[in-house]
């Protein structure tokens, strides 16, 4: 699929990137034109436009700006260099996106400065006709800043006005999704995530659950163009089509009691409040009796009322721009300023304390579901924060949900399915009043990340894949996350002609050597836990049982009840009679982290050059790697049959890499600097001989501290 990208980067020997070579040309003149999708459209240009980037070395002198072509289409704002070997790159390259490309749905302001004033830039403001310069701060905390000192006379307001235009549409359907009608063919990938909008779906997951003798799937007769709902879900059993209907018209968006998973004869249901003309609660109790019958031990639900315990959608919002203005100051003097009371500003902005309070109240939900008592969450309108806190429930109860597979399962179930309404909490629409705008789907990937440090052998995805879960939410190619409902999702394909393509098809996105990165090397499956859990008097770190992967992170053992061995990392992981593992997450504020690779990976100033955690990761990817093809040989592979799969792929990245050896200049193209950011970090090519650092010259793994967290190294 061609890209504006193509054709402007030279293709490299041994680091894969979606362009094709440029015959003899060095250079993008002022006649560019961009290859672009299906679809989109030139919407304006500006030429010699200065592009402000970190600095850095080149030929002895310092550079800190590029020269290039800014395009702005109905997808994106792209940035074309003129000097085509001055270009960035990232180890992470993605089909639709150059790495000084972003789609426009992604971002969240504009600024434009006006002899050295900034003003927001927006619909309802004009521009000014003297723009010197814009700045443009992403959803996904990346920032751009372009100067139009030595373009036309006008430029600066040309694109500014360009960006107001296609940038925040008025309507749903101005938004990329609508004009990309290139065909879509599903791959294997997508095809095994169950989508839940089938009836079997979820009927498999009642089953799966043993919740069948409670509850059963209502299927709606026709499809209400108003509803939030979707045309399938979990009902209690004994409640006729009629009488379900009736109870829920007295609840918000009719969403009264409706299942979503289940242990033994518990049961985790979610609850909208009652109307607001509606002061009784005699229909509330009467529903809640309808719950307790579901139990076959006929015990009382206990009652969550999550309005009351965790934050307003508004509360989070505010959080998340506190956060985003910390983590995207617009200089080198505002970061230094800040930097001295970063801990006190990040202490305001309540977004820790936040993320604290969701992992404590799902830990105590799933504390009483383990105790069999039936879980029922409410809040107002049944579609916000009881995502957030219903799927990390399930993230501590349900093994399968910590899978690849199984955690977009629980996102399509939890979030897509029972109608998060993403398109007005993401704005993706700028016409949605700005109370209706809060990121807690990014609250929900921030408390994942933070069972992952906690429990860092349980989870087969990778904090990597976590963060490009985050920057897909705003490619307006992929449905999945534009919609409030899948009733709005279903008008768009019948009315509007929509190509639905699900953001689970990684592989129209990214390559091979992407994609590895999306696995967990540390994982453990559920069998390789079993496993750990041996006598203490005969537990052998030596004995060919237990994985590997144990020895690549600092676990700390404890003896449960039983005299049983267990791993602990930082929460506590118990094991139940069915080796059904649970995690019991540390929720306090002093045990969460912020996560870094999400948050400041666009802040260079942070960035530790040829070292950080990103270093340990690929060493342990290394590590397996060969550990696997020991194993093959020795016929004795008993680690997991997922990371087996992807032992080819692992080698592509080693070889996408100039590993140097003694010869500095056997290596003839630009090194892969891995930094603390890595594989998000942009790299500038022109930098030699940067991964000597990291390999010693027989090729075998250096882990002196010096190379791997050297504080020096980090970027002046």
């Amino acid at each position: 699929m061609p890209t504006m990208s193509e054709g402007r980067n030279k293709t490299k020997q041994n680091f894969t990137s979606y362009v094709n070579q440029v015959p003899d040309e060095n250079f993008v003149n002022d006649d560019y034109k961009p290859k672009l999708l299906s679809g989109e459209l030139e919407a304006a240009r500006a030429n010699n436009v200065c592009m402000y980037i970190t600095s850095y070395l080149k030929d002895g002198k310092v550079c800190g700006e590029k020269m290039g072509i800014l395009l702005i289409t109905n997808f994106r704002l792209s940035f074309v260099s003129l000097d085509m070997d001055d270009d960035q790159l990232s180890f992470q390259s993605n089909r639709f996106l150059g790495s000084s490309d972003v789609s426009l749905s992604n971002i969240d302001r504009i600024y434009q400065y006006v002899d050295k004033k900034k003003r927001i830039i927006s619909p309802q403001v004009k521009n000014s006709s003297k723009i010197d310069k814009i700045r443009i701060v992403c959803k996904n905390f990346k920032t751009f800043t372009f100067g139009f000192q030595l373009s036309e006379i006008g430029k600066g307001k040309y694109i500014a006005d360009a960006l107001v235009k296609f940038a925040f549409p008025a309507r749903h359907n101005l938004l990329f999704l609508y004009r990309f009608k290139e065909k879509y063919y599903s791959s294997p990938m997508s095809e095994a995530v169950k989508m839940y909008n089938k009836k079997s779906d979820w009927f498999q997951e009642l089953e799966r659950c043993n919740a069948t003798g409670g509850w059963r799937v209502y299927s709606k007769d026709c499809r209400v163009s108003s509803s939030s709902l979707p045309m399938h879900f979990v009902v209690p059993k004994h409640l006729s089509d009629v009488d379900y209907d009736n109870i829920s018209k007295s609840f918000r968006n009719n969403r009264s009691a409706i299942w979503v998973w289940g242990l033994k004869d518990a049961s985790l249901v979610r609850l909208a409040e009652l109307n607001p003309d509606i002061t009784n609660t005699t229909v509330e109790n009467i529903l809640l009796e309808h719950v307790r019958r579901c139990d076959p031990q006929k015990r009382q639900p206990r009652l969550l009322e999550l309005y009351k315990i965790l934050p307003s959608i508004q509360d989070v919002n505010l959080s998340y721009m506190k956060l985003r203005d910390l983590c995207t100051p617009d200089n080198d003097q505002q970061f230094m300023v800040q930097d001295g009371r970063f801990y006190s500003l990040l202490e305001k902005s309540y977004w820790l304390l936040y993320v604290s309070l969701c992992l404590k109240h799902s830990d105590i939900a799933a504390k009483l579901l383990r105790e069999g008592q039936t879980v029922v969450l409410q809040e107002i309108n049944g579609r916000d924060m009881s995502c957030v806190i219903s799927s990390l429930v399930q993230l501590l109860l349900d093994s399968s949900f910590r899978t690849m597979r199984g955690f977009q399962n629980l996102i399509q179930k939890e979030w897509i399915i029972l109608g998060h309404p993403f398109s007005d909490r993401l704005g993706h629409v700028s016409t949605v009043k700005s109370t209706e705008r809060s990121p807690l789907f990014l609250l929900f990937l921030d408390c994942t990340w933070q069972l992952l440090q906690q429990f860092p052998d349980a989870f087969e995805f990778s904090d990597v894949f976590l963060t490009t879960l985050w920057d897909s939410l705003f490619i307006p190619i992929f449905d999945t996350f534009q919609f409030n409902s899948e009733t709005e999702r279903y008008q768009a394909l019948h009315a509007e002609h929509v190509v639905l393509r699900p953001v689970w098809d990684w592989e129209k996105q990214f390559e091979s050597k992407d994609l590895a990165l999306f696995i967990n090397p540390l994982y453990q499956t559920k069998k390789a836990h079993a496993a750990l859990t041996v006598p203490s008097a005969s537990s052998s770190s030596s004995s060919p049982q237990n994985p590997i992967q144990n020895s690549l992170f600092n676990a700390r053992r404890a003896e449960d009840s039983n005299g049983q061995t267990i791993v602990n990392v930082v929460g506590k992981l118990q094991l139940s009679q069915n080796n059904e593992q649970f995690l019991e997450p540390q929720c306090c504020l002093r045990d969460i982290e912020l996560w870094q690779q999400c948050y400041f990976r666009w802040m260079p100033h942070l960035e530790i050059k040829y070292g950080g955690m990103a270093q340990c990761d690929l060493f342990n990817r290394i590590l397996l790697n060969n550990i696997f093809k020991l194993r093959q040989n020795l016929d004795q592979s008993v680690l997991s049959e997922i990371a087996n799969d992807h032992m080819d792929v692992l080698e592509q990245i080693l070889s996408a890499m100039v590993i140097q050896t003694r010869d500095p200049d056997a290596a003839t193209d630009a090194s892969l600097a891995i930094s603390s950011f890595f594989p998000f970090s942009s790299i500038v090519p022109t930098a030699q001989a940067v991964c000597s650092d990291l390999l010693i010259a027989s090729n075998d793994i250096n882990f002196s501290h010096d190379s791997m967290y050297e504080t020096s190294s980090l970027n002046d």
